[in-house]
C-alpha cells in the first residue's frame, strides 16, 4: 500500500526530466510515447567566460520527460500488480511496537491506523519521517534550492542540454537548460541561496542564455531541492527501509536521482519480499539489500560528491581553467569514451588517473574559492 499525501499522483513535479536512455533499459521499462517530450544527444557544458566544451557520442543518451505523466504511469503499472495507492493521504508518524509498524494517516476528513510488518520510506528530501524516529537523514548542507521555468518560443539546439557554471549565476552548482522539442525548453538553477531571483536574473542578463531566450515567453514555474551530498550512513533500520531522496542516493555532480534511485528502490522491493517470505531472520534479507547496494554504486557516488564538492568550490577563474584546459587537453575525449551519464565513477577514475587531469587540477586548484 502506497500512501501519497497529494491529490494526484505526479503533482507537484520538482523534476529536470532528463534520463539517460541507458538507465531506463537497466530498469527494464520501455517508455510510452505520451511520456516522452524529447531525446538529446549530448551536452554543451559553458564556463563563465564563455568558453564551452560539447560532449556528444553519436546517439541518443538521453529522455527528456514529462515528470507528471511519468510518474502516473509508474503508478498504473503498480495499480495493475496489486498496488494499493492512497492519495489524499499524509503519513503524520510512524510507531515501532516491536512486533510491527503503526502508520498514522491523515486523509481529508478522517485518521486512520495501519500496521505493517515492513516500512518503506520514499518521502523524499523532506526526512520528517525519518527524523521523527530518529533515523538518518539528509543533512541540510546538502541540500540546494532550485527553480525552473518552462518556456516556448526559445532558440536553442533541439537535441543538446545546456549547462552554465558561473558563480555569478548560480554558486555551488549549475544553471541548465533541457529542449523540450518544438522550441520549447526547462531552464532552470540550483544555488546555495536564492534560486528564483537568480534564474529570473540569468535569464535577462547572462549573455549565452539571454540570446537564446529573448523571444521566450514562460508557461510555468516550478521549484524544487537538489541534493549534493552523500548518502545517509544507513538505509534499513529494524524492518524500516529508506530509499530515493530520502535515502540522499543521487547523483551529486547533477542533483539526478530517478536511475540510481530506482536501482536500489527495485533491489529493496526484492529483498523486502524476501524478508517478508522467510519463516525466521528476515531482518538479515535487509541487511543484504544494505550490503548489495553499497557495493554496487558507493564507490560512483562517493566519486560524484567529491568532483562536485570540487568544482562548487572553485571561483570563476577556476572554472575557466578546468572547463578550458579540459578541450585543449583532450581529456573531453575520455569523457565520451568512458562517459554513462548515471555510473560517473568509472570516467572520473580514468580522468585521475590521466596526466593531464593532474596539470588541469593544479592550475583550477590555485582558484578555490571556499576551503574544500
Amino acid at each position: 500500500m502506497i500512501f501519497e499525501e497529494h491529490p494526484a499522483i505526479g503533482k507537484p513535479d520538482h523534476c529536470a526530466g532528463l534520463l539517460s536512455t541507458s538507465g531506463i533499459q537497466e530498469l527494464g521499462l520501455k517508455l510510452p510515447k505520451d511520456v516522452i517530450q524529447n531525446h538529446v544527444s549530448g551536452a554543451r557544458i559553458f564556463s563563465p567566460s564563455g568558453k564551452s566544451i560539447l560532449i556528444e557520442r553519436g546517439k541518443r543518451e538521453a529522455f527528456v520527460v514529462d515528470r507528471i505523466a511519468f510518474d502516473r504511469w509508474l503508478a498504473d503499472k503498480a495499480h495493475h500488480t496489486g498496488v494499493q495507492i492512497k492519495t489524499s493521504s499524509q503519513v503524520t508518524k510512524i510507531v515501532n511496537n516491536e512486533t510491527e509498524w503503526i502508520a498514522h494517516i491523515k486523509q481529508k476528513e478522517s485518521k486512520e491506523k495501519i500496521s505493517s510488518r515492513r516500512v518503506v520510506n520514499a518521502e523524499g528530501v523532506r526526512c520528517y519521517i525519518s527524523r521523527s524516529i530518529g533515523f538518518y537523514s539528509v543533512p541540510r548542507k546538502s541540500k540546494m534550492p532550485a527553480y525552473q521555468f518552462e518556456l516556448k518560443n526559445v532558440d536553442a539546439h533541439e537535441d543538446l542540454v545546456e549547462m552554465y557554471y558561473d558563480n555569478r549565476v548560480a554558486p555551488g552548482f549549475f544553471c541548465w537548460l533541457i529542449p523540450l522539442g518544438e522550441r520549447r525548453a526547462r531552464v532552470g538553477l540550483a544555488a546555495r541561496d536564492y534560486s528564483k531571483i537568480r534564474l529570473k536574473s540569468a535569464i535577462s542578463h547572462h549573455p549565452i542564455l539571454k540570446k537564446r531566450l529573448r523571444n521566450a515567453t514562460v508557461e510555468r514555474g516550478f521549484g524544487g531541492i537538489v541534493l549534493v551530498g552523500k548518502p545517509i550512513k544507513k538505509t534499513i533500520g529494524s524492518n524500516f527501509v529508506v530509499v530515493g531522496d530520502a535515502a540522499g542516493i543521487v547523483k551529486a555532480t547533477t542533483g539526478g536521482g530517478v536511475i540510481l534511485g530506482g536501482k536500489v528502490a527495485r533491489l529493496a522491493g526484492k529483498h523486502i519480499a524476501q524478508s517478508l517470505e522467510a519463516d525466521s531472520g528476515g531482518q538479515t534479507h535487509l541487511e543484504k539489500f544494505e550490503k548489495i547496494w553499497r557495493k554496487s554504486l558507493m564507490n560512483d557516488l562517493r566519486l560524484m560528491y567529491l568532483v562536485q564538492k570540487l568544482i562548487g568550490s572553485l571561483s570563476n577563474k577556476g572554472l575557466d581553467s578546468l572547463i578550458g584546459d579540459a578541450a585543449d587537453l583532450g581529456l573531453v575525449s575520455t569523457v565520451k569514451k568512458e562517459g554513462d551519464m548515471d555510473r560517473q565513477g568509472r570516467v572520473i577514475a580514468k580522468l585521475l588517473g590521466n596526466p593531464k587531469t593532474f596539470l588541469a587540477g593544479l592550475k583550477a586548484i590555485r582558484y578555490l574559492r571556499i576551503p574544500l
